[in-house]
């Protein structure tokens, strides 16, 4: 029975840990998805820098270098694209992958990344639910116990063994039995039996070597190790909840900190390409906003995805929803 309920145990672990695998793979596929879409952002933002740049220098108040340095902007900027393109790709196939899908099937985001939940159960908290919630350690428990009966079964078999037999026969009869075909059978003639044996027998292993001995130390030696592991599951328990709440609050940090930096770098953009207009800076200021536009939204992006993640750990090493 307590296989049995280790089987189940480790059945519902493993069910969980495959949905967190999709949930966080979604979450990895949706990164690849807003990849692509800054990508193509910094296409058409470098595709603009070029225009303004080649049309200053036919009027004659750029330089060729700062063509030049939007050619470059702009090939950089197709060279992340086809990176992000490829992530995609790997992304769609690897969550296909995991959801066991056809290989004609290819698996789409159906919304764009952004912050599912908030949690708001403190640390110690988490981590008391976890330990109620987690299915590993009533696995340990149960290997626990199964290795003290095992331990109970191997001395059994130098112990005696008393069977007790108890053997009931009845039987009944009506007519008779050897009379010839043209003689008339008596009805009447019957009879009935009842017989009962009661019998007890007993088996002893007097010298088995010490095998059942040993057997039942190495037995309780198992079930030590299974407590010494349920400690250390404890201990892995309390670091795992630890860790994906510490980075729960980092991303919640970073998300803060990259939006202002996203709607800095918007502004910083818009601001250098009225200066680069009106010929008061070069196309070189121009670029360099540009990229940190870009890198800004590529660290908000992920930041949102660590934050989604984590959150999605907690939930499922907790088995707390909010």
């Amino acid at each position: 029975k307590d296989r049995y309920e280790k089987a189940k145990q480790s059945y519902l672990i493993t069910s969980r840990d495959i949905k967190l695998q999709a949930i966080s793979q979604y979450f990895i596929l949706q990164r690849a998805d807003e990849g692509v879409r800054i990508g193509k952002e910094s296409i058409r933002a470098s595709l603009v820098s070029l225009r303004d740049a080649k049309a200053r220098f036919k009027a004659g108040v750029a330089t060729r270098l700062e063509v030049l340095e939007a050619e470059t902007q702009l090939a950089r900027d197709k060279q992340l694209l086809t990176s992000r393109l490829g992530d995609q790709k790997i992304s769609r196939r690897t969550l296909a992958r995991l959801l066991n899908l056809p290989h004609k099937i290819t698996p789409t985001s159906a919304s764009s990344a952004k912050v599912i939940g908030l949690w708001k159960a403190s640390l110690e908290e988490s981590i008391v639910a976890a330990y109620s919630f987690r299915e590993e350690l009533n696995r340990l428990l149960l290997d626990i116990s199964i290795n003290n009966s095992n331990a109970n079964s191997a001395l059994a078999a130098s112990q005696p063994k008393l069977s007790l037999v108890n053997t009931l026969t009845a039987s009944k009869y009506k007519g008779q039995t050897g009379v010839s075909s043209t003689s008339k059978v008596d009805m009447d003639d019957y009879g009935s039996s009842i017989s009962n044996t009661i019998g007890l027998n007993a088996t002893w292993s007097i010298f088995d070597g010490g095998r059942s001995k040993a057997l039942y130390k190495y037995n309780k030696q198992l079930a030590k190790e299974s407590e010494q592991n349920f400690a250390i599951e404890r201990n892995k328990i309390r670091n795992e909840v630890e860790e994906s709440f510490f980075n729960l609050e980092t991303a919640n940090q970073d998300i803060n900190t990259t939006t202002r930096e996203v709607i800095a770098s918007r502004e910083s953009l818009r601001l250098a390409r009225l200066r680069f207009q009106a010929g008061v800076t070069t196309q070189r200021e121009v670029v360099n906003n540009q990229r940190d536009l870009t890198q800004a939204e590529v660290r908000y992006t992920n930041a949102i995805t660590s934050y989604n993640i984590s959150l999605a750990e907690l939930r499922r090493r907790t088995g707390i929803d909010h």
